[in-house]
């Protein structure tokens, strides 16, 4: 019998040590306030602290991502600052130094809305710095769009916590270059970053690295066909060994699909493999060890294995679109890789759902795309953050490994619940830099070395489960303390993952989990305390109609079993 399973309802006393590396943690999806004053507009975030999505609105932020989004959090996953290539806003939801990069013609006050044209990394040999990279554009006679080149500003919290941009505007390089599709990677010496990006319509690609001197080309390849302008998307697979591109270019060329290996070492791409497609909007993104690579095809969804000798002929359909709508169509666009080892996917009209592959690893249907699996609180225009692999090391052995960092891997995982049975649980390894063993105890007096194992409790109770990794150069262990099948109300965790939202309200309200509760309800009372709202609480975002409602003081709580959780008030304006 098929199982599914959800996030489990846990206890974490352990917080997410520093070197854990979040960078990529905080998730911002959606419009300024000021587009709308409704409740379906503002920003959605997400964040995976505890290797778990937790959903909340942002009624601050002052930012419109339209189609280009970046952010910063620290290493713990604290967030910094975002951009929409525009303007850069920071964690007090201010916009930094009143920035626009772009003092222009072409600048768009409300953000890019071409995807992929910014990225920001920690600058290489500067504390407390970030690096962000971004194009300008022009169109030519014929509206076709295209960069003139890429530019950089340095963003430095050191002396400023608000955030001072510095540098602003430097060229790093200026040629007419494909639109978008900016992807980085780690050097192979596990500190500086490579940019791979291609001269307009040709097969000719610069090379540029980011290094402690800052960005700089260092060279130019030419290989393969010529690849034409287009919006799609590019990246690296997490392992940095392959550079994968895909380009709708018009609707009379069609579409391309390239496939390259990359050297970490020297910035080169070779052993180029091209597939053309007749049609169009689509997004990449490739699982967390690298081997298969997922390809949003506007109404479809594929999958391909990049060990196999012939890449493309192991093309693998994985999903149709099932005609959902919300209000929109909810067909296939960007994708990009979650810290919590999912995939996450946008899509190309304002809607307010996110797709999701929840075991990417697998191969073929086992890989679990979920369509529509994610609820926001908010519309989406059709953005996703551009995130590189921020967790990856050195090239351990190489001839560039020289300045004597090692993959000392870190343990870290997540873990589901079995919705058939409540005492098992599926344990995920997110551990990152190269671990090549596990040893998972359960916290019960049983152990396993399976690198995702599934372990059934004998009986409700608290455990605290620790996973120990290691490779040749260093030993490390993580643990969590799990409650499991004890009272919701004793759980802390459950309580910080329940938010009631907007505050004020007007039409909607909602609450969003991101912990599934068995048997959760919200209860919504006015100041008489008549119920006038009820709903049952699951993983994600629930909304309720409340435009019926008097103005004034309401109170609600969610309830577990007939067991209060938690509870607060909002104002229905």
């Amino acid at each position: 019998m098929f199982k599914i399973f959800f996030p489990v309802l846990i206890c974490l006393f352990l917080t997410i040590p520093s070197y854990c590396q979040l960078i990529d943690n905080t998730w911002f999806f959606g419009y300024d306030n000021n587009i709308d004053t409704t409740d379906e507009y503002g920003i959605s975030t997400i964040t995976f602290y505890n290797g778990i999505p937790i959903i909340k609105q942002n009624n601050k932020f002052p930012l419109n991502l339209q189609g280009s989004n970046s952010s910063i959090s620290d290493s713990s996953g604290n967030f910094i600052f975002c951009t929409n290539a525009v303007k850069v806003c920071n964690s007090n939801s201010e916009i930094i130094n009143g920035s626009n990069f772009f003092m222009n013609d072409n600048y768009e006050e409300s953000g890019f809305i071409f995807p992929q044209c910014v990225v920001s990394i920690p600058y290489p040999g500067h504390e407390k710095s970030y690096l962000v990279l971004y194009i300008n554009y022009s169109y030519s006679n014929d509206l076709t769009f295209y960069a003139t080149g890429i530019f950089g500003t340095t963003i430095n919290f050191e002396n400023n916590t608000a955030g001072e941009l510095m540098n602003v505007n430097e060229t790093v390089l200026k040629d007419s270059l494909r639109l978008g599709h900016l992807a980085m990677v780690k050097h192979a010496n596990g500190r500086d970053w490579w940019m791979i990006i291609n001269k307009i319509n040709t097969n000719v690609f610069y090379r540029i690295l980011v290094s402690p001197l800052g960005a700089q080309v260092i060279g130019t390849q030419i290989i393969g066909p010529l690849i034409f302008n287009g919006v799609g998307q590019s990246l690296f697979s997490p392992d940095g060994t392959h550079f994968c591109s895909y380009n709708s270019v018009s609707q009379s060329e069609g579409s391309y699909l390239d496939i390259y290996n990359f050297d970490r070492c020297t910035g080169l791409l070779f052993n180029h493999r091209q597939s053309h497609q007749n049609r169009g909007w689509g997004g990449l993104a490739i699982s967390p060890n690298s081997r298969y690579l997922y390809h949003n095809f506007e109404l479809e969804v594929y999958q391909y294995d990049l060990d196999a000798p012939d890449v493309l002929a192991s093309k693998v359909k994985i999903a149709d679109w099932d005609g959902y709508q919300s209000p929109f169509p909810t067909t296939f666009y960007l994708m990009q890789l979650a810290p919590d080892g999912k995939i996450y996917s946008a899509t190309p009209t304002g809607v307010d759902v996110l797709h999701v592959i929840h075991q990417p690893d697998e191969p073929g249907m086992l890989c679990q795309y979920e369509q529509h699996g994610i609820q926001l609180p908010t519309y989406n225009s059709f953005s996703i953050p551009n995130f590189p692999n921020y967790r990856l090391g050195p090239l351990d052995g190489s001839s560039c490994d020289t300045l004597g960092l090692d993959n000392r891997p870190i343990a870290w995982f997540r873990y589901e619940r079995d919705t058939m049975d409540s005492l098992s649980v599926r344990f995920h390894d997110i551990s990152y830099y190269e671990p090549t063993s596990w040893s998972w105890d359960f916290g019960d007096g049983t152990t396993s070395t399976a690198r995702h194992p599934v372990h059934t409790y004998a009986s409700a109770g608290k455990y605290e489960v620790c996973l120990t990794v290691s490779n040749a150069h260093a030993t490390n262990t993580f643990c969590r303390t799990l409650f499991l099948g004890v009272s919701a109300s004793d759980d802390p965790e459950i309580q910080e993952r329940i938010s009631v939202f907007p505050n004020p309200f007007h039409t909607q309200l909602a609450v969003a989990a991101g912990s599934n509760l068995r048997h959760g309800m919200f209860y919504l009372y006015d100041l008489s305390g008549r119920l006038v709202r009820q709903v049952a609480t699951l993983t994600g975002v629930r909304e309720m109609e409340t435009g019926d409602l008097a103005t004034g003081i309401y109170f609600w709580e969610v309830r577990e079993g007939g067991e209060r959780v938690c509870g607060g008030k909002g104002v229905k304006m």
